[in-house]
């Protein structure tokens, strides 16, 4: 009997999503749960599994299409036409791929950084190699590139023991776990000196990854839907750069990187209790402020295939230390392939960090749902005119908040801005904040 398999909703809200990858194809005898393709929305790339056992008779969409939600996807045990004879697809699909979404087989693939020339080695679908996040994982850990691997598995997948077996390349070299590619390297007979020759400009045209267009598309609708305010300000925190100081040392014993990032969850969280409308969202169709009792801290963290913002969920209800621990596993686990799409959800309010990239100030971008985004750049030292009216050097920490004029106006915006200064000037005051 013909079944046809259609694109279920494999998250909250879902409406669409980009096929990035056929996990089959047509001919192969697949069993029910067996994964059939890898679907990209929202920066996620996750398995969906089959809900039929039978031989696949047709692929509806090429590798590459954005599909909506109930669009066909697979022909099962038919005759090519695509059109259904049997039921209609089970109740249970659509939950059966929402409960893999906390699986171990929902976990985001992260793309590694590739080299186009490599690309003949391996079967790559979309520019995305196809590999499980353990093994992702794995190859991180050795510093291996994955389109340097010959696959072995099922359908090209790359497997474990691929890349345990892997002997490397003689053109490759590792510096901190990374591969890198060995320039070719010509003599010039010049004061005896062997020069390298430079490595050629990136020409031509490329097409988008799968992680790039859905931040394109997600960039797009929130720089064009929101009608954003930043304002730009600067605060002394010479005694939080001390305080810092004092028990870095005490948190790396505990294991805990201890970072000025950590400070400014702990602030911006009190400051989102204190003013609710940072911490809300606009339901413009029902006309309708959304308050919400949590503060769930995104946290921005660049990958090579992009930006992902996992969240730090009741910020408010934790200390410094714990925040900074959460803060190490979770850009861990987005660098190295293993973030969960439930680890990236229910965010209220957003923290982007140029501070690392020696940033200063700039206008972030609103995500998601949220109405503010708190831009954090570097601690700078510069002069200042302290409290004894006398010149000093001071360590001034670059701040740019943006938010939606739509429901938070300059004066609160400012006030806001200015009671998380207040907190940061002196760690002291967010005990009072616990």
């Amino acid at each position: 009997m013909t079944e046809i398999f259609k694109m279920p909703d494999i998250g909250e809200g879902m409406a669409e999503g980009d096929i990035t990858s056929w996990l089959i194809k047509v001919g192969d005898v697949v069993a029910m749960d067996d994964p059939v393709a890898e679907v990209q929305n929202d920066k996620l790339i996750q398995e969906i599994l089959s809900p039929y056992g039978g031989k696949v008779t047709k692929l509806f969409v090429a590798a590459g299409t954005t599909v909506e939600v109930g669009d066909s996807l697979i022909e099962f045990d038919g005759d090519g036409s695509g059109e259904s004879v049997g039921g209609q697809e089970p109740d249970t699909v659509a939950k059966k791929q929402v409960s893999e979404t906390s699986s171990e087989k929902s976990i985001v693939q992260i793309e590694t950084v590739t080299n186009p020339q490599a690309e003949t080695m391996v079967q790559v679908a979309n520019g995305h190699v196809l590999a499980m996040p353990s093994v992702r994982h794995l190859a991180h850990e050795k510093g291996i590139d994955l389109t340097k691997v010959v696959p072995s598995g099922r359908h090209g997948h790359v497997t474990l023991s691929d890349v345990e077996n892997f002997q490397g390349i003689d053109e490759t070299t590792e510096i901190d776990a990374q591969p890198v590619i060995k320039p070719k390297e010509t003599t010039v007979m010049k004061n005896s000196v062997s020069l390298s020759a430079p490595e050629p400009l990136r020409e031509g045209r490329q097409p988008l990854t799968p992680v790039r267009k859905a931040i394109a598309k997600a960039m797009s609708t929130q720089n064009s839907t929101i009608p954003a305010v930043t304002n730009f300000d600067s605060v002394e925190v010479s005694k939080l750069v001390a305080h810092r100081q004092v028990f870095k040392a005490q948190a790396a014993d505990d294991g805990i990187r201890l970072t000025y990032l950590a400070y400014v969850v702990k602030a911006l969280a009190a400051t989102a209790k204190k003013f609710p409308e940072l911490n809300a969202s606009l339901d413009m169709a029902t006309q309708e402020v959304i308050y919400h009792d949590d503060v769930n801290m995104g946290i921005a963290v660049s990958a090579p295939s992009g930006l992902y913002v996992p969240v730090i969920a009741h910020a408010d209800q934790k200390s410094i230390l714990t925040i900074a621990s959460e803060i190490s596993e979770l850009a861990e686990a987005v660098r190295t392939g293993v973030i969960r799409p439930q680890q990236m959800q229910g965010g209220t309010i957003t923290i982007s960090n140029l501070g690392s990239a020696r940033g200063t100030w700039f206008t972030p971008i609103i995500s998601g749902k949220e109405v503010a985004i708190l831009g954090l750049g570097s601690i700078l030292k510069e002069p200042i005119v302290n409290e004894d009216g006398e010149l000093a050097i001071g360590q001034n920490m670059k701040l740019s908040l943006s938010y939606d004029h739509r429901l938070i106006d300059g004066m609160l915006g400012q006030s806001a801005l200015n009671y998380l200064k207040q907190l940061l000037v002196d760690p002291a005051y967010m005990l009072m904040e616990v």
